[in-house]
């Protein structure tokens, strides 16, 4: 019954696929994903399974087939979450979503998207530049026994692969455009960390309806609204103030 329950939400998946047979190959890599007991890749699905060793280099094809279509894939992952989950968090009606990145230390010399990173942490024990994957992810909350759980919607590595020398977007953009890939059909809350707290994050999400939260930098400042000034003759003084009293978020 367990098995069966699994196969019919794979199925809402087949959208993402440009044809059966990559479906199933797809198929076989989440039974694999479901069942593994470690984290070795490929190596990892083909020794759960018990499948031939033939099929490693079909399963590595796989993963770079174009008859799959990640952003479909994202989409249809998307409404199969919010369509079955009926335990996700919300607040106003609204979903929450949670939103960080991740860098993740790699060996691999030749491994595509490895770049040297420098990691931020008041802890000594973290070492102050690495080699590996920059990482950004989103997810959405959901109720788990008396606990909340982050249950992930979608990842993309945003660092470390340029396909264009004329593309100037910076981590925030990249993030913008990871939560329109979701195709959420109902405005969310997004939760993250003082570094998305900028003016890029705040108007992409606005403009779709969406709210931030997150804790303003330290050295961000805000502004009353101007207080209406009594009106005089034209061109007489300056024109209308735009901005009231200043306000530091943090004094020194």
């Amino acid at each position: 019954m367990l098995w069966r329950h699994w196969w019919n939400l794979v199925c809402e998946l087949r959208p993402a696929c440009a044809r059966t047979r990559t479906f199933l190959w797809m198929s076989l890599c989440l039974a694999g994903f479901s069942t593994r007991k470690d984290l070795l890749g490929v190596t990892s699905i083909v020794r759960a399974l018990g499948v031939e060793p033939a099929c490693y280099d079909r399963l590595l094809d796989f993963f770079h087939s174009p008859a799959l279509d990640l952003d479909k894939l994202t989409c249809a992952w998307c409404a199969l979450v919010f369509r079955f989950n009926a335990g996700i968090l919300r607040v106003n009606r609204k979903p929450v979503l949670a939103g960080d990145g991740i860098k993740v230390a790699k060996a691999g010399r030749k491994m595509p998207g490895v770049k040297k990173l420098h990691q931020e942490s008041g802890s000594n024990t973290k070492p102050e530049y690495i080699f590996g994957h920059s990482c950004q992810a989103v997810a959405v909350l959901t109720q788990a026994l008396s606990s909340v759980f982050a249950l992930l919607l979608a990842g993309r590595i945003h660092e470390g692969t340029v396909f264009s020398n004329r593309d100037h977007r910076t981590l925030l953009d990249k993030m913008i455009l990871l939560l329109d890939a979701l195709d959420l059909k109902e405005s969310f809350y997004f939760v993250a960390d003082a570094y998305y707290a900028s003016g890029k994050i705040v108007r992409g999400l606005l403009a779709h309806g969406n709210h931030p939260v997150t804790r303003v930098k330290s050295n961000s400042v805000a502004y009353f609204p101007a207080t209406p000034q009594p009106r005089t003759s034209r061109g007489a003084g300056a024109g209308p103030q735009s901005t009231g009293r200043r306000s530091r978020s943090q004094r020194g």
